[in-house]
């Protein structure tokens, strides 16, 4: 189940999460990246593709670290 908390609402004061991204699933991290680099958004270096995955790395407007993810290698 995903919960929506408003800012604030435990207490805590809400800051930008870093050197932890979310991955976001896309099926072509090129494209992918290509449509959002169409809208201003900026990412840190090229994409890399580590032989299992290619992954491209951004951050959101509030800070967050966040990156495209495609796994094209077979789970073994």
């Amino acid at each position: 189940m995903l919960r929506h908390l408003g800012a604030g609402s435990d207490g805590h004061a809400l800051r930008p999460q870093k050197n932890g991204h979310v991955a976001l699933h896309v099926d072509d991290v090129a494209a992918a990246r290509a449509a959002l680099e169409e809208k201003g958004v900026q990412f840190f270096g090229e994409t890399f593709d580590t032989g299992v995955c290619h992954m491209a790395f951004f951050t959101d407007p509030d800070g967050n670290d966040l990156m495209l993810h495609h796994r094209y290698a077979p789970r073994t």
